[in-house]
């Protein structure tokens, strides 16, 4: 059955009729109607447009970045994901977005010092260049269907009768509007703080550089957990012949991030894992942490914007891909009703499973991490 067949606004020709609920002025903006609009075109909500798209859904995918755009990340996938990426994107991971080396293990240090560490057992990770990644996904949603903008920074966002979503694009103000709307728009997200400005919304923050390195390191993804350095872990990643180290620290800790690093770059080097050179760039940001809010005002938040990211590990895209994935079906399956009980149902395990991976995280002391890396590398 057709999308619009199921629309209770619109007429025959597939027009707002003037009971719809997308009446009203625009001040003289450029408006657009669509089934569904989604804001922030990150792994989240290219899986939102184009699994709507592929249904039939009229889509608007806005991106307030360019083209390839740079995100702040590890770049580091489970290997389940690419199974994901093929079924939600129709193709696997094209070679133009994977980083040197391509597949990583995963190994952990434990606070007892790295004699007692090693890699974990049938664990495998995709190494990506998470620019390019991204750019990938939003292409994948224009072939799907949706009409993808970038440069497309969202100003305003109401769900006054239906959702207007006011945006700035090519040097004006534009309006659209929609009966559904997707929030995929990160941890600060504009969706969610304009339609509950009330929700609470704490942060982890994580620091990063990427150092050159004076010989080829190994291909681990490497988890080093000891209070000293940082209250959660620090990490390596290497790529494309460099190395990318990075750690996490509360919001309230702020100040100690980057000397965090430092610590971490001579615990790297006393400890004979990597001798660090210049850095070629230092950058921060910050993952949701405790918190998880699946919607606000009959909107569907995805992704960081909704809070889901494992806290354990800072992962976070193979549960935007997820979550994108069941908010699209959830509008899908819904037709002309609210979508956001079925939403609800669908995510509620990924809810329950950030919720309990929070309360590890916050009881964990040097102790507690000793005891889960010795079962991690006898599993």
């Amino acid at each position: 059955m057709s999308w619009d067949l199921l629309h209770p606004l619109k007429d025959a020709r597939g027009r707002y009729g003037p009971e719809g609920r997308c009446q009203g002025g625009c001040g003289g903006m450029t408006r657009t109607e669509w089934d569904l609009i989604v804001v922030g075109g990150g792994p989240g909500g290219a899986s939102a447009a184009t699994v709507a798209a592929a249904a039939g859904l009229s889509t608007l995918l806005l991106e307030r970045g360019g083209r390839l755009r740079h995100k702040p990340c590890g770049g580091i996938l489970p290997e389940i994901t690419g199974e994901l990426i093929e079924d939600v994107f129709d193709s696997p991971l094209p070679p133009e977005v994977l980083s040197e080396p391509a597949e990583l293990s995963l190994r952990y240090t434990p606070p007892s010092g790295e004699a007692n560490g090693g890699r974990v057992r049938n664990f495998r990770l995709i190494n990506v260049k998470r620019d390019e990644f991204d750019q990938w996904l939003r292409d994948r949603a224009s072939l799907a269907g949706a009409e993808v903008l970038h440069e497309a920074r969202v100003i305003e966002v109401n769900a006054t009768n239906c959702f207007n979503v006011t945006y700035h694009h090519e040097g004006e103000d534009r309006q659209a509007g929609a009966r559904c709307l997707v929030g995929a728009d990160g941890v600060h997200s504009l969706v969610r703080r304009m339609l509950n400005p009330d929700a609470p919304s704490p942060k982890l923050l994580v620091g990063q550089r990427l150092v050159s390195v004076s010989e080829e390191m190994p291909s681990d993804f490497h988890c080093v957990f000891a209070e000293t350095l940082s209250p959660f872990y620090a990490y390596t990643v290497p790529k494309g012949g460099m190395l990318k180290i990075g750690s996490g620290m509360t919001e309230e800790a702020r100040t100690d991030l980057m000397p965090s690093l430092d610590r971490f770059s001579d615990w790297l080097e006393s400890n004979g894992v990597a001798e660090i050179g210049e850095a070629a760039l230092q950058e921060g940001w910050a993952i949701p942490f405790g918190e998880q809010l699946l919607d606000a005002s009959g909107a569907l938040l995805v992704g960081d914007a909704a809070g889901l990211c494992n806290p354990l590990s800072g992962e976070g895209i193979r549960l935007a891909l997820e979550s994108g994935l069941l908010a699209a079906e959830a509008i899908v399956e819904s037709g002309y009703e609210s979508p956001v009980q079925n939403y609800r149902k669908a995510a509620a395990g990924m809810v329950r499973m950030v919720a309990d991976l929070h309360r590890v995280v916050l009881a964990a002391d040097d102790e507690s991490r000793e005891r889960f890396i010795v079962a991690e590398l006898s599993r």
